[in-house]
């Protein structure tokens, strides 16, 4: 590596030092990121070229490692660890969430939004509440597509009787962008409230992400009381 090009990387560090990174460019900060993973290239050029493909360091920290391979200059190693920083902020905001006392199904649903909202692959996360709706604990199932996740539902039942659960908000997220739900989504909703049901454990809500901010809401749509109103009357019967 030139002099030149060790002496423009050691400014960059004291600059971020004495200032941190508010007057940073984008391509800036990714260049930051880079000295790390690469230790002897121009990362100027491939900050630029990450940004003018993806569009900002928030698409790039949200694409998924083979798409930042796309990249020339972008190794396995530099485009895994470009992808863990999101995990590892992620973590952090947990860790945040963590501290605040979850009450309320909003909190639920603003709780679930920092743990998987802005996910590559689809993800789902069960929060289980108590009579007086608040936080007892959660779970996380994964998939390795953005089309769809495996619950499954022997594995939900028996988490709420074990912890003495009497309700759960659902959430999951739609990498594709799409908001609304699909046919698989309601009908596992609407088998696990089945379940759930039978043991006085009620799904409060099923909200879908998209990595905006808007999310569906499947209790505000009408979608969860159509399912209470099926399950009341089956059990009248």
């Amino acid at each position: 590596m030139s002099q030149q090009n060790e002496g423009h990387r050691e400014r960059l560090r004291e600059r971020m030092l004495k200032e941190g990174l508010g007057s940073f460019q984008d391509h800036e900060v990714l260049e930051l990121l880079l000295f790390q993973y690469i230790p002897r290239k121009d990362t100027n050029k491939i900050a630029h070229d990450l940004l003018d493909q993806f569009g900002s360091i928030y698409n790039i920290l949200n694409a998924p490692p083979q798409q930042l391979m796309t990249v020339d200059g972008v190794s396995k190693m530099t485009a895994c660890n470009l992808s863990m920083l999101k995990e590892v902020l992620q973590r952090y905001t947990r860790g945040q969430a963590s501290r605040k006392k979850i009450t309320s199904v909003q909190s639920m649903i603003d709780y679930a939004k920092l743990l998987i909202s802005n996910c590559y692959v689809e993800q789902l996360v069960i929060i289980y509440v108590d009579n007086t709706t608040t936080y007892l604990h959660h779970e996380i199932f994964c998939s390795n597509n953005t089309q769809s996740v495996t619950i499954d539902v022997k594995k939900v039942v028996a988490t709420a009787v074990r912890i003495g659960a009497t309700g759960v908000v659902i959430a999951h997220c739609h990498p594709n962008g799409e908001l609304s739900p699909s046919e698989a989504d309601i009908k596992f909703t609407r088998n696990l409230f089945f379940a759930l049901g039978s043991l006085d454990v009620l799904i409060l809500d099923h909200v879908i992400f998209n990595g905006g901010r808007d999310y569906f809401s499947m209790y505000d749509s009408g979608i969860m009381r159509q399912i209470q109103s099926d399950y009341c009357k089956l059990i009248l019967q």
